[in-house]
């Protein structure tokens, strides 16, 4: 489904009756999916942003967060909106106060939402229990280096909160699980993996000069393990490329948090073609948008260990382009799976809806 702007994350609602999908611009579709082969634009939620980068549900559906990136009137932050009625959602509040400077990305988890806070690199939490009065509960954030403190994403999983902190890796805080007696007003640090994230791209630079971006981006749980993303870009593109794309690697760390005190390092998948955005996990495969590589499909089962594409665990990948986008190269953003279907917003050319197959036997 084509869209006349650059799309970013999607998010289907609970219901499984509509998708939201949000923009690199001023706005948030709803998206009519009951027919996943024919998905149409019902809705839309217009805001003061020029980046709509997250879109999450509460668990039962009755509302979402959304969250703002530069607003004209400097107030950013997050909006939350009436989802009741899936297919026409309604912005029934803001809360600006504490990150009117962006927040890149949110969370929502029983009741409250995790956001970034783009001015101070930290993580603030906001109780969402009263929709229409959110306000602030607590404030987190790692020590200040020269490198900067920038945090870019948030999952929370059985009281646990996994926190993408661009220049210190990993870091993983008891946001009312209780290993360490947090809570959702008193978060507390259980550890943090970091790795030398310039001599892991130092390819990066050699080809294409000092200057390149790099950071931790998104962190997943599932099993034993947090699969921890980096997102890199080139210092400069390709010379002569026209209405193409930046330059994009990555690699996906696996992190066996067995001992979640001591987490690991055991495996990697690092993609050949493009970067690792935003991932999806469900039972033993996990989805990852590709940027200019597209949609991907890797097989996580059994004992992970040492590099994943030379083990060839690859399953299948397909390129988010066609003659439709306003852009024509692809750029997909990641994955969200519901009922077998994959949603793949791409920021060039829109949202695709995709099924993985079996693997066909080969014709003698």
């Amino acid at each position: 489904m084509p869209i006349t702007m650059s799309a970013a994350e999607v998010w289907v609602h609970p219901s499984g009756s509509c998708a939201y999908l949000s923009t690199i611009a001023d706005r948030v579709y709803a998206i009519d999916i009951t027919d996943v082969t024919h998905p149409k634009i019902v809705d839309s939620m217009m805001t003061n942003a020029r980046i709509v980068n997250d879109v999450m549900t509460t668990e039962d559906g009755k509302y979402g967060v959304f969250s703002r990136e530069g607003a004209s009137d400097r107030k950013n932050g997050i909006v939350v909106f009436d989802a009741s009625n899936p297919c026409h959602p309604k912005p029934v509040s803001e809360y600006t106060q504490t990150v009117s400077g962006g927040v890149h990305s949110s969370y929502v988890y029983r009741g409250h939402a995790y956001i970034t806070d783009d001015a101070t690199g930290s993580m603030r939490v906001i109780d969402i229990q009263d929709p229409l009065h959110p306000r602030e509960v607590a404030r987190w954030q790692t020590e200040q280096t020269e490198a900067g403190r920038y945090l870019h994403d948030i999952m929370v999983v059985d009281g646990l909160a996994y926190l993408a902190y661009w220049n210190d890796g990993l870091v993983i805080l008891d946001v009312g699980n209780g290993m360490r007696g947090g809570s959702p007003t008193n978060p507390q640090f259980v550890s943090q993996f970091k790795y030398d994230l310039t001599a892991t791209y130092a390819r990066v630079w050699q080809l294409f000069g000092q200057g390149f971006v790099r950071g931790t981006h998104t962190a997943w749980r599932q099993g034993r393990y947090v699969f921890v993303g980096d997102e890199v870009y080139a210092a400069h593109p390709y010379k002569g490329l026209q209405d193409g794309n930046n330059l994009t690697f990555g690699r996906l760390h696996v992190i066996d948090v067995s001992d979640i005190t001591k987490p690991r390092e055991v495996a990697w998948y690092e993609p050949t073609d493009g970067g690792v955005h935003n991932v999806w996990v469900v039972g033993d495969t996990l989805y990852l948008g590709n940027y200019q590589g597209g949609a991907r499909a890797v097989d996580i089962s059994g004992d992970l260990k040492g590099d994943l594409l030379r083990e060839g665990r690859e399953m299948s990948w397909i390129l988010t382009v066609d003659s439709l986008g306003h852009r024509r190269a692809p750029f997909a953003w990641g994955a969200v799976v519901r009922d077998g279907n994959i949603f793949v917003p791409d920021i060039n050319t829109g949202l695709w809806i995709l099924r993985l197959e079996a693997k066909q036997p080969p014709v003698p």
